[in-house]
């Protein structure tokens, strides 16, 4: 899983709920709007109290936050936003340019 590849570590080590730590970092907050959560903090509480995260890469922590800034900008202004979809093409771009196959 790319999560562990960056260096994230949960203490269950429970791929699920990595994942939808990887989405509350970097997509959006629908997950947890959808099974009540109200805010991307009691939605991150909740993952952390299923499966608290032991490791955090600093790499991660600008893009996160960045990602929550954006979407609360966006939540100001009555918008869904999901960073990982505006983030892509640029990604993409990256890595091709790193020579890294598709």
């Amino acid at each position: 899983m790319a999560m562990r590849e960056l260096g994230f570590q949960t203490k269950h080590d429970n791929d699920d709920v990595l994942a939808k730590y990887a989405a509350l970092f970097f997509d959006s907050d629908i997950e947890g709007m959808k099974i009540g959560c109200p805010t991307p903090q009691s939605y991150f509480k909740l993952l952390t109290e299923t499966d608290p995260l032991v490791n955090v890469p600093d790499v991660a922590i600008f893009v996160a936050r960045s990602s929550f800034i954006l979407r609360g900008m966006g939540t100001l202004l009555g918008k869904q936003v999901q960073t990982s979809t505006r983030w892509y093409p640029y990604a993409k771009q990256a890595l091709r340019h790193e020579g890294v196959p598709e």
